[in-house]
């Protein structure tokens, strides 16, 4: 039988909880009018999520990331499919690892930071249905790297803080920004990083948010924190914002 509930009246981090506290193995769907996401749990731990703007699997991000290359992908897939026939049963991760494509800390630190960017894209929902199906597995997603409910937890309230903070200056995904005309004082000793410098020369002749995030590909956050440092230090201008299209509605 599904646990079910809805956004109005029991929120995500209570969900978390008590699936965390019962040790809980299966799938929770979330559903609005115009989203939908899923987070996969092991025994408690959350090791797959995605969401409306991350629907690819973690072998497709870890390639779109440079983390790994397409052949070496393909190699391990393959692996895993004759070790499937074998009855073996090492994850996508560990094979990762074994063949030296990447060093066990590096593909932990990307699993968590893709699931917890996700999550704060769920995070923020305000309202919504919930239903964990405790009988689907998301095998597929599981490459053996999960991580805990309550840190999971406090990194969303970390950029939910932060995320507050910038809305005050950044209130709509139509804000636009331009290069400034005339950097301020403050811009003399950044030193920009590759992420900083593609957003900056797409800003030659104005662009909004919204229009930063479609030709990027980053999130919204991302975008929009990368977007406020720059403002802050005086290297870009805030030429307008419109009203009607509130950041994370």
């Amino acid at each position: 039988m599904a646990l079910e509930g809805n956004l109005r009246d029991f929120t995500l981090e209570d969900m978390f909880r008590l699936l965390a506290s019962g040790r809980k193995t299966g799938t929770l769907h979330m559903t609005r009018a115009d989203a939908e996401g899923k987070v996969c749990f092991t025994k408690g731990r959350v090791f797959f999520a995605s969401s409306n703007w991350n629907r690819e699997s973690l072998g497709r991000r870890l390639v779109k990331a440079g983390v790994i290359s397409e052949k070496q992908l393909r190699q391990a897939l393959g692996l895993q499919k004759i070790q499937k026939k074998e009855k073996a049963g090492r994850r996508l991760g560990q094979i990762l690892i074994d063949e030296g494509y990447l060093e066990g800390k590096v593909l932990e630190n990307f699993i968590q930071d893709q699931i917890n960017d996700t999550l704060f894209d769920l995070f923020r929902w305000e309202e919504g249905d919930l239903r964990f199906e405790a009988d689907e597995m998301c095998e597929e997603e599981d490459i053996g790297i999960s991580v805990s409910v309550e840190n999971i937890i406090m990194e969303s309230s970390r950029r939910l803080e932060l995320w507050n903070k910038i809305r005050q200056r950044i209130p709509s995904m139509d804000t636009r920004f331009i290069m400034a005309s005339a950097p301020g004082q403050k811009s003399i000793e950044i030193h920009l990083k590759p992420k900083e410098w593609m957003l900056l020369c797409y800003l030659h002749g104005g662009r909004t948010l919204r229009e930063l995030v479609e030709l990027t590909g980053y999130n919204d956050f991302e975008t929009a924190k990368i977007l406020y440092g720059m403002h802050s230090a005086g290297l870009i201008e805030k030429v307008g914002s419109a009203d009607e299209a509130a950041v994370g509605n």
